[in-house]
């Protein structure tokens, strides 16, 4: 018995906006595969709000204000299609002049607050070449990306798990911890504050001004705020 095939990305979201992004793309003069941006991004989800990233074309806080778009607690417009895709090219060109027309650093930089990718950030440009060529074949789901609701659900499982191990490791460390400041030697570190003197810290912590020169290698009995002094306990 054959294992049926999981469902591949779907272009059909694309079409509702081919003509609008189609024609943003050509008027800032970027690579016509580029129009394929936000397909590959987020299923061309206008309604996408991320932690650092939102809209259809996933772009951050600091890029929607720098391009002219309101993003406040009232309204959020990365959410309009029309004016985000005017933004998002605009920011793309300006990408593309900075890093003299090298496709794969705009496309990283832009890309940089996308906490979730198909591909990896290097692997824009001919991920976005190739879903150019499937669509104009007339095909509608893509053969080689996978659906981006199951890659999101992969990422949130892989840091889930790493969460996991990371509190895990907290509590262990936590165990291990000395109490009362006294560490695994069997000494506290005392922090000098101004005005002490050997022979008062030594009388606090029922010690002799000797012990604490030889635990501590002083050769004096001068010594200075700020320093730390090893005081072994019994």
């Amino acid at each position: 018995m054959s294992c049926s095939q999981p469902a591949r990305a779907d272009y059909t979201p694309f079409e509702v906006c081919d003509s609008l992004v189609t024609a943003a793309v050509g008027e800032t003069g970027l690579p016509a595969c580029y129009r394929f941006l936000p397909l590959l991004l987020t299923d061309c989800d206008s309604t996408f709000v991320g932690r650092y990233a939102s809209g259809a074309w996933a772009l951050s806080v600091p890029a929607a204000h720098r391009y002219g778009l309101v993003v406040n607690d009232s309204i959020d417009e990365r959410l309009d299609v029309a004016k985000s895709t005017q933004a998002a090219t605009r920011y793309l060109d300006d990408l593309r002049r900075h890093f003299g027309g090298n496709d794969t650093l705009a496309l990283g930089q832009y890309v940089r607050a996308m906490p979730v990718l198909r591909v990896s950030a290097d692997s824009l440009l001919p991920a976005l070449e190739r879903i150019g060529e499937e669509y104009e074949r007339g095909h509608r789901r893509s053969g080689f990306l996978s659906p981006l609701e199951a890659v999101r659900e992969n990422a949130a499982r892989r840091d889930s798990l790493l969460q996991v191990e990371r509190e895990k490791r907290a509590a262990e460390l936590a165990a291990r911890k000395p109490v009362t400041g006294q560490s695994a030697s069997g000494y506290i570190l005392y922090k000098v504050k101004k005005g002490d003197i050997l022979g008062r810290i030594a009388q606090r912590n029922h010690v002799t001004v000797r012990q604490l020169k030889s635990w501590n290698n002083l050769k004096s009995d001068f010594i200075r705020e700020g320093q730390k002094l090893k005081i072994y306990k019994k």
